[in-house]
């Protein structure tokens, strides 16, 4: 999956069950760095500010891997 961007209405449901490191973007534009280790908790940090984005009526977020093993 790494630098395939895939579209979810609900990031957290999709990740639940992965290992390694991801960058999720809001439909608003903000973007996080998702740690994802297989039955614990989530760690979660913005990394960028909210930007203006083309379609606003869009509300899926984008999920794509950076890394195949949690930190």
């Amino acid at each position: 999956m790494t630098d395939d961007v895939i579209e979810v209405s609900n990031p957290a449901e999709f990740l639940r069950n992965e290992n390694g490191a991801f960058e999720v973007t809001s439909p608003y534009g903000q973007i996080f760095r998702v740690t994802c280790r297989r039955g614990s908790r989530m760690n979660i940090r913005q990394i960028g500010e909210p930007h203006i984005i083309g379609n606003r009526d869009e509300m899926s977020w984008k999920v794509r891997r950076v890394d195949s093993t949690a930190a």
